[in-house]
């Protein structure tokens, strides 16, 4: 009988795993007779670093919490950290698919200086100006890593169906939560504890990607200081922005400014900025963005996804979120045909 329930689960749920490199977090929103979706268990589990297999008492606890919250035998989706992948942007010749995979996974293996036994490679088209060139987002994530997160999942009870970037996943969540996030030119910045992503939209299509290396960690968390005691010879008055500290969040604004200074033409600069992960509600991090970049910056926002008992902060389930969405959304367009 427990098994007949969950085929019928399976039909109704939208769950994700998250191995972000701050916890592990795991979310199941179950869709009710009327279309509308609750939050049937939100849990969160000290980080599972995937370097390495799972300790045993981990995932014990990840599978009491699985057969607990009932989800054995669940399909779900795996998010990891972006600062486990290796990405960026290539030109290539125009050329026909087969060859593009081959050229793609050729010029991945020789940027990332990788052995191509050891990794997964995988590409995403860009729009490209250039006539006779096409551009590409190239992404590499070592096996170990893929083969650790999913034997995690599978012995904790569920059956993983994908697995994606954790920064792609957040910018489908926001997507879906942000009203006009398809429309005009939009960024949006993941930030985890060693490494900012921003991706740049332009009419719901990705046209930009840069991951940023860093402590952001430390960054969140150091004490405010003033302006006589900033040693950083390289920091920037951040006018109009009222805050002693603001430049601790300077550098990833300068670099972030950089960057859309190198895509983004006087006309297509963007509306706005979203963003997510742990940080995103520190309000000197968005005056930052807002004060260097000129663009209103705003947090993802959780409320409003799903309806639950468990309170969850957007800044840190935004990833998680983003995966549950993709069948919210499909499980939504089938009921709706």
């Amino acid at each position: 009988m427990r098994h007949f329930q969950n085929i019928l689960t399976k039909q109704t749920m939208a769950i994700a795993v998250d191995f972000a490199a701050d916890a592990l977090r795991c979310i199941a929103v179950e869709r009710a007779a009327d279309g509308t979706w609750t939050r049937r268990v939100a849990f969160e589990l000290p980080a599972a670093p995937l370097d390495r297999s799972m300790d045993d008492s981990a995932l014990r606890e990840f599978s009491a919490k699985v057969a607990e919250a009932g989800l054995n035998g669940c399909r779900c989706r795996v998010t990891i950290a972006s600062h486990l992948f290796r990405m960026d942007m290539a030109q290539l010749p125009t050329m026909n698919e087969q060859e593009l995979a081959a050229s793609a996974r050729f010029e991945a293996i020789d940027r990332f200086g990788v052995n191509a036994a050891d990794v997964m490679i995988q590409h995403a088209s860009l729009p490209c100006k250039t006539p006779g060139r096409c551009a590409l987002l190239l992404l590499a994530v070592p096996l170990l890593i893929i083969r650790n997160a999913t034997q995690a999942v599978m012995a904790a009870g569920l059956s993983p169906c994908s697995i994606e970037n954790a920064a792609c996943a957040a910018l489908h969540g926001a997507e879906l939560r942000h009203d006009g996030l398809n429309n005009g030119t939009i960024a949006f910045m993941h930030i985890e504890p060693q490494q900012a992503v921003l991706l740049l939209m332009k009419d719901g299509q990705l046209q930009f990607v840069r991951a940023m290396q860093g402590d952001w960690a430390m960054v969140a968390n150091a004490q405010e200081s003033s302006g006589n005691h900033n040693t950083n010879s390289n920091s920037i008055a951040l006018e109009p922005i009222q805050s002693d500290s603001a430049w601790r969040w300077s550098s990833l604004a300068e670099e972030t400014l950089r960057c859309l200074r190198q895509v983004c033409e006087e006309s297509s600069w963007p509306t706005r900025m979203v963003v997510s992960g742990a940080p995103s509600s520190d309000r000197e991090l968005l005056d930052t963005l807002k004060g260097v970049c000129g663009m209103d910056s705003t947090s993802v926002d959780s409320a409003g996804w799903s309806t639950g008992n468990e309170k969850l902060k957007s800044d840190t389930w935004a990833a998680a979120l983003g995966a549950a969405s993709l069948d919210m959304q499909n499980k939504s367009t089938q009921r709706a045909a």
